[in-house]
């Protein structure tokens, strides 16, 4: 072989390892930052699942308030209560 034959030959095994490295380099990167994707997803459910439980809880405990401040609809009424209702539809 020539000598430029093998100098054409090495640089072209040189720039066939080159790429192999550069894209097997490249993969390895793309993968890495798909991972931390799904660990930012996840912190991200866990933040909003956690907002959700306190938005419940403030939820439930303001039911719990207007319940308590709400009358009874279905309890009979005292007899202060019916003296003042016969007054009122008279």
């Amino acid at each position: 072989m020539s000598r430029a034959a093998k100098i054409t030959f090495a640089c072209s095994c040189l720039f066939a390892a080159g790429t192999i490295v550069f894209v097997h380099r490249s993969q390895e990167l793309e993968r890495e930052s798909m991972y931390q994707g799904v660990i930012r997803d996840q912190e991200r459910r866990s933040q909003q699942r956690e907002q959700n439980i306190r938005e419940f809880d403030e939820t439930r405990a303001l039911h719990a308030e207007l319940v308590k401040a709400q009358p009874d609809v279905g309890a009979k009424p005292s007899s202060s209560e019916q003296a003042a209702n016969s007054n009122m539809s008279k």
